[in-house]
């Protein structure tokens, strides 16, 4: 048989150890304000636990001390869900969290200061706190795609334990008051107490680590100059999409190149060419479709995967990014700049498995269009198999293959 003694000095232990957990990891990182606020929901349960030190399970507090003991039970889940609401980068709501915090007590004092019944007044007190554990358990349910983690589903379950033995316990207040009065009911819920905790406070250091972890996996697939996948991010994401087969089908490559980007570079700094950089990376995330997988290639190239996209649709949208470049003047270091870029097209033909040789049609259609002047696109359709190829005219597959390259989108004057 467990001992109720016992079970509060491990739960004693337990938040304590907790506390100081989230105490040394705040001092480690003094941005993430919610490991102090989890710990001042801890430091709450942690003194409400002390003070019933002593008590008997099976005999109510007094109003003066059952207030007392209630508000920082109360303060202990509303806190914690305001924690909640800071970790997902939602604002903490202060008043309603107070008013949770201080409900709970404040109702079980003056019910039992006006003479309620026990069971009526410890309603209130358990009703207030299930209300706290319902909205810990929507501002996980309520995660956005981008956020959502597998270990919030730890915490989860732990709130929804805690919701699940409130409303229990308001059930059996009213209909099975007697059995309130044993021992073992109050080894039983200091029990479900200890479980609940750990569900939860294992969970929140276990949703950190995993929240760092995906930040360090992002920021090891996105260039941290322009915010769009690098190179590594950009295979990810077609892996990603197509399973086995690193090509979507109907797929097509537009490669864009920012048109005498040294001289902005020699002219503005380093500084503005940065500027470029970003303010061209924004207007191609304005041209694109959802599903078109964008990536920074390196230097002043990009490098864009339409998706479901034959060449018509894909000289279309290269089309619309060009004019989009040109068609107002950036704003480098202050001063207004024009800017623009040759773009290369080409797509996936039927049976390539890869976007290699698709990338490398691409690029030979952006470097006809910067001869042809830049500031233009050029697309290159997929090779034809030639069946009447001849060994004696070795030259003829190179000349097809220039004659391909087709200019579908120019200036209407050219470019200094």
């Amino acid at each position: 048989m467990l001992d109720f003694n016992t079970l509060q000095v491990a739960s004693l232990c337990s938040r304590c150890a907790f506390v100081l957990v989230f105490v040394v990891t705040l001092l480690r990182h003094p941005r993430e304000i919610y490991f102090g606020i989890w710990a001042g929901a801890l430091s709450c349960s942690l003194i409400a636990t002390v003070l019933m030190l002593g008590d008997p399970p099976s005999v109510p507090l007094n109003a003066v001390k059952g207030a007392v003991v209630y508000i920082l039970y109360g303060a202990s889940l509303a806190v914690s869900w305001a924690g909640l609401r800071l970790f997902y980068e939602r604002t903490p709501l202060i008043f309603r969290t107070l008013g949770l915090a201080l409900f709970a007590g404040l109702s079980y004092g003056l019910l039992v200061q006006a003479g309620a019944s026990m069971s009526w007044s410890m309603t209130a007190v358990f009703a207030t706190i299930a209300v706290s554990s319902a909205l810990c358990m929507w501002e996980i349910l309520r995660t956005p795609a981008s956020m959502r983690l597998w270990t919030q589903y730890i915490v989860l379950a732990g709130f929804s334990l805690y919701f699940c033995i409130f409303l229990l316990t308001i059930g059996v207040v009213h209909f099975a008051g007697e059995r309130l009065s044993t021992p073992e009911s109050g080894v039983y819920s200091l029990v479900f107490d200890l479980w609940c905790g750990v569900f939860i406070q294992v969970g929140y250091l276990a949703m950190v680590s995993e929240r760092a972890h995906l930040k360090l996996s992002r920021l090891a697939d996105t260039d941290p100059l322009t915010g769009l996948a690098n190179r590594r991010g950009l295979f990810a994401a077609i892996s990603k999409r197509a399973g086995l087969s690193p090509a979507p089908p109907r797929s097509a490559i537009l490669l864009a190149d920012i048109d005498h980007f040294k001289a902005i570079n020699d002219t503005y700094g380093h500084e503005g060419g940065d500027a470029a950089l970003v303010g061209f990376a924004e207007r191609l995330r304005g041209v694109m479709r959802k599903n078109d997988l964008v990536a920074r290639w390196g230097g002043e190239e990009f490098l864009v995967v339409l998706d479901q996209a034959d060449i018509a649709v894909a000289a279309a949208v290269a089309e619309r990014l060009r004019k989009s470049a040109a068609g107002q003047p950036f704003t480098v270091n202050g001063a207004p700049v024009t800017v623009t870029a040759s773009i290369g097209v080409a797509v996936v033909a039927a049976g390539e498995e890869r976007i290699d040789a698709a990338l490398s049609r691409a690029d030979a259609a952006l470097y006809a269009a910067k001869r042809a002047g830049r500031n233009r696109v050029c697309l290159e359709a997929p090779p034809q198999p030639d069946t009447r190829a001849s060994r004696t005219e070795p030259s003829s597959g190179l000349r097809e293959a220039m004659e391909a390259i087709q200019v579908v989108g120019q200036p209407r004057s050219e470019p200094a």
